[in-house]
């Protein structure tokens, strides 16, 4: 019995070679055995897939790989290179079709010391199959793309960037050939996809055949007879033609070259549908007065390119696709957009609505109407994605013509009915809120508002809000904007001649079932728009908005949250779509929970129990989102107040084991008092590890007991009897008074003492209480003198390491002293605050007194000294 070497697994290095082998028996035909044409292109596919999965033309070489392996992968590779060379060699098309297949899937697997040594014998034999006398159709498609795969992974090696350069240049003319001879929209679109592919990667190698170039786009694109998808691809090559030039004039001169033929095309069609002098402004503005116009583009003249019994709406479609690409792709050089010239002709083409303007009406047929209505939509579409192209391409730069965009599509948004533009419209209005800010939400949110509120309270929701937006009369997302409603014949004739005295006719549907994919747009447009200006002039509808949220959110979960085995909501939904509105309207909650608001949200725990539900439905996305969402509303649920020294040992002192940090101003407001609490710092060791904990509530519950035998250490007295800042004894001041001893300052050693706020109100008599607990600050601080609002003069000074001093102290409290206190603690509180940035540390005072949870304010004399 024969023996046969077992594998380890699947990934043994001895099963490479040996798969290949049985392959090349397997799939690949030769000349003693017949191919079968559609047997070949079943399993080719198949065939394709192993060699990628296996990587069994990659010949890894690897140091635990033995040699003798190698050599026999090596050999294995060389027969399947020698198989696919003999069937390009074929006199047989379908022999040649599969090779050439077969060798643009070897150019991108097999290793770079392979593909170095062997590109340019493959490109001329791929390059003889798209040159006469080659008659096969397939065989040009196959050889064009095999070429472009070939060099897209030529690209990948800067060291034979030259060469090419020079392989690209021998590609130009036979690809341009194809263009301008061959009319087999299958053979274009692979002509297109190879000179796509020389102009990214070998621009330079077109540089000579620059105007020919320009030519054969230009005629296959005004012709209009092909796809839209060829005529896509061929827009795109036209787009990226200047490049190969490099020039800074080049990209500008394409431009207006294109702007001068759509504005041709748009002379012709829309004559009688629009505004008198459109036409001559859109000129004006393509070719300034005194200026030559340029050459036309492709150097055809328009007339003798279009057939005038056709629209040209292929065509403008095609060429205004070219110039969105233009303005997305990079340019070598910094270039200048005629960005008022595309703005006109996008305002042009979206305020042509079908209507007909009354000294037209005896020039127009009902025919032709319907014809420029039919092709329309087309044309309003293209126009709005140039104007998206032009925000992603200008982004802040754009703000020069912002009061313009905003007109335009507020206007257009009034009117705009079919699903798909009122997409586009909301894919706009986010794009200029997060380019431009708030201020661009200022004047975008009346409008998307409003449009919000009709599309998300359609048929099918249960309630229907107002908007709080509305500007004039209602105008629903989906009502028509025509006003004059006239009753069409069957006629061709003349449009004067129809009966039009009949009543206005209403458009009944302000509610309709708004699409699904339209909710989705106006659900991200509100959640931008809350997170740009959530906080600026939202009094107005805010309360509005989340209550729509809150309703939308939770008709959308009613029916259970989407997944992708079964749809049992929407019948003719697909589930993605659901699971996308689910999504999109719980992202719309979460933006106006934490959107900036002066109250608390009012539905948060509606939101948190629809957050709560999703998130125990695992393994879809809207759990990952509801979890994420829990943890970013942690912050309202459990409100904390953190200490600001994040890092212990960023300010641990290893010297006296000290850990300093700043202080915490809280503020408590009541009804007949406001106070003021001011917490220190713990001077040990354990305290300040402590401090990473959230000891808010201890802090409230808790009081930090000084010893009595150690208080007179840490008492230092004010000197009341000074003059204060102020000229005036009317006005309060407050002045925190520091002294410093010589023996401190030539010690330099620095040691704790206290910072003392004292605030002296006017005709005070009484003495100031003593205070219980009083913590020590540090740093020293340069003495300044600030004013308030009403006039007080507020001085500081920061006392000094040896400051001996002492308080005066008592125990009265004088209620009927609270109000004066309010008066100057509302002056001081701004100062004190700006007086933070320079003082390290303050004192925290507290009282032991009945309401121990708020210090005394107590009455003293400024004159009168007590210990």
């Amino acid at each position: 019995m024969a023996t046969f070497d077992q594998f380890e697994n699947m990934y043994d290095m001895r099963l490479k070679p040996v798969m290949l082998r049985c392959l090349i028996r397997q799939y690949l035909p030769d000349e003693k055995r017949p191919l079968s044409l559609n047997h070949t292109c079943s399993e080719l596919p198949k065939l394709v897939s192993i060699v990628q999965t296996f990587r069994l033309l990659s010949e890894s070489e690897t140091h635990s790989v033995d040699q003798k392996l190698i050599n026999t992968w090596r050999s294995a590779v060389d027969d399947w290179v020698n198989r696919l060379e003999l069937l390009l060699s074929s006199d047989t098309s379908d022999k040649c079709w599969i090779g050439i297949c077969l060798l643009g899937v070897t150019c991108l697997e097999c290793s770079n010391q392979r593909f170095l040594s062997s590109y340019t014998v493959w490109i001329d034999k791929l390059l003889s199959r798209i040159q006469p006398p080659a008659d096969s159709q397939l065989v040009k498609i196959a050889s064009c793309t095999s070429i472009s795969d070939l060099l897209t992974r030529l690209a990948r090696f800067p060291e034979v960037k030259k060469d090419g350069n020079l392989l690209a240049g021998k590609l130009v003319q036979p690809v341009l050939k194809l263009l301008n001879e061959d009319s087999v929209e299958a053979v274009l679109d692979g002509a297109a996809n190879l000179l796509y592919t020389i102009i990214t990667f070998f621009p330079a190698s077109i540089h000579h055949h620059y105007d020919r170039a320009e030519a054969a786009l230009a005629s296959k694109i005004l012709s209009g007879k092909y796809s839209t998808k060829t005529l896509k691809k061929l827009g795109c090559c036209l787009a990226l033609l200047p490049k190969s030039k490099g020039d800074k004039d080049s990209w500008p001169l394409m431009m207006q070259k294109i702007l001068i033929s759509i504005s041709d095309h748009l002379n012709e069609a829309f004559q009688g549908v629009e505004e008198e002098g459109k036409a001559d402004e859109a000129r004006r503005l393509l070719v300034p007065p005194g200026k030559d116009p340029p050459s036309p583009l492709g150097g055809t003249s328009f007339k003798a390119a279009r057939n005038s019994e056709r629209l040209p709406a292929s065509t403008v479609s095609s060429l205004m696709f070219c110039c969105c690409k233009m303005l997305t792709s990079s340019y070598p050089f910094q270039v200048t957009a005629p960005i008022r010239s595309m703005l006109a002709l996008v305002e042009r083409l979206l305020m042509v609505d079908g209507s007909l303007p009354h000294t037209m009406l005896p020039f127009m047929t009902s025919m032709q109407q319907e014809l420029i209505c039919s092709e329309l939509p087309l044309l309003h579409a293209c126009s709005l994605e140039l104007l998206i192209a032009i925000i992603k391409a200008m982004r802040s730069q754009l703000l020069p013509h912002a009061a313009y965009v905003v007109r335009l599509v507020t206007r257009y948004f009034r009117s705009c009915a079919p699903p798909e533009l009122r997409i586009k419209l909301y894919s706009i209005a986010r794009m200029l809120l997060i380019s431009m800010g708030v201020g661009m939400a200022i004047y975008l949110a009346p409008d998307v508002i409003d449009n919000a509120f009709n599309d998300l309270n359609s048929l099918g929701c249960e309630e229907v809000e107002t908007s709080p937006a509305k500007i004039g009369p209602s105008t629903g997302a989906l009502v028509q904007p025509s006003n004059r409603k006239r009753k069409h014949g069957a006629k061709t004739g003349p449009l004067e001649k129809l009966d039009t005295t009949g009543p206005d006719v209403e458009t009944p549907n302000m509610h309709q079932m708004t699409p699904i994919t339209v909710k989705i747009a106006a659900l991200d447009t509100l959640e931008v728009l809350l997170t740009v200006g959530g906080a600026s002039k939202s009094e107005s509808w805010r309360s509005s908005i989340d209550s729509l949220l809150i309703k939308t959110a939770t008709n959308s979960c009613k029916g259970g949250w989407g997944n992708e085995e079964d749809n049992i909501f929407l019948p003719h939904e697909s589930t993605s779509i659901w699971t996308d509105f689910q999504l999109s309207s719980l992202r719309a909650l979460l933006a106006s929970f934490l959107a900036p608001t002066c109250v608390r949200p009012p539905y948060l725990s509606q939101g948190l129990e629809l957050f709560r539900r999703g998130k125990q439905e695992a393994g879809i996305k809207v759990a990952g989102f509801c979890s994420y969402a829990l943890l970013a509303l942690e912050v309202l649920i459990h409100p904390r107040a953190l200490p600001l020294d994040d890092f212990y040992s960023a300010y641990h002192n290893s010297a006296d084991g000290a850990s300093h940090r700043f202080p915490e101003i809280t503020h408590f407001s009541g009804q007949k008092q406001d106070t003021m609490f001011f917490n220190g710092m713990r001077t040990t060791k354990q305290s300040a590890a402590e401090s990473h904990h959230d000891d808010l509530y201890d802090r409230w519950l808790q009081n930090e007991n000084i010893p009595v035998e150690n208080l007179e250490d840490h008492i230092s007295r004010p000197k009341l009897g000074e003059k204060p800042c102020a000229n005036d004894s009317s006005f309060t001041n407050i002045v925190e008074v520091s002294e410093q001893e010589p023996a401190a300052a030539n010690s330099g050693a620095l040691e704790r003492t206290i910072d003392e706020i004292t605030v002296q109100p006017p005709n005070f008599q009484e003495s100031i209480p003593k205070s219980h607990e009083i913590v020590s600050a540090e740093v020293s601080m340069i003495p300044a003198v600030g004013r308030n609002a009403e006039g007080t003069e507020i001085e500081y000074k920061r006392s000094s390491p040896a400051c001996d001093q002492d308080m005066v102290s008592g125990d009265d409290v004088l209620a009927d002293k609270v109000d004066v206190f309010e008066n100057t603690h509302g002056n001081t509180c701004s100062t004190l605050s700006n007086a933070e940035k320079s003082i390290a540390y303050v004192g925290h005072l507290e009282s032991d007194s009945s309401m121990d949870s708020f210090p005394d304010i107590v009455d003293a004399d400024p004159d009168t000294d007590s210990d």
